[in-house]
């Protein structure tokens, strides 16, 4: 057989020689993954809420409202506004007369203070627990995990 020919080759004989042809294999290995559910135990979670009762205080502000009424019966020419005198607003109160006379009666002084108070009341509070359990499945009793 002539090495330059362009007749095949048989696969049983290499190129450019009479015998029989050395044949090596190459191989290639695949992976395949499947997932299966196995059921290996069970879980069980609670929620247990615990209530503590504890003292509360706080300190608070009330505001304390005086009026007091302040005849004036004045004739005047218009009428004003509420205003503020230092910390005691005045509201003027009018009437009309037949006369078309505009008389302010007289004026509501009111005044506001604020007195600090302490309040102290019993307050519930709550507060969580997770508790995770196996079923131990020779037993068949709950099984509470460490936290």
């Amino acid at each position: 057989m002539n090495p330059l020919s362009t007749e095949p080759t048989p696969a049983w004989q290499a190129p450019g020689t009479s015998g029989p042809a050395l044949v090596i294999p190459v191989l290639a290995e695949q992976a395949r993954v499947e997932l299966v559910r196995e059921h290996t135990g069970t879980v069980r979670v609670r929620k247990v809420v615990h209530e503590v009762h504890e003292p509360l205080s706080a300190q608070g502000y009330r505001e304390v409202v005086e009026t007091t009424r302040v005849p004036v019966n004045q004739v005047v020419e218009a009428v004003q506004a509420p205003r503020e005198v230092g910390e005691v607003l005045v509201i003027p109160v009018y009437e009309e007369r037949l006369v078309k006379q505009l008389v302010l009666l007289e004026e509501i002084h009111v005044q506001r203070r604020r007195e600090p108070f302490e309040h102290s009341a019993a307050v519930a509070l709550r507060r969580e627990e997770v508790v995770v359990e196996r079923l131990d499945p020779a037993s068949g009793q709950w099984v509470a995990e460490a936290p």
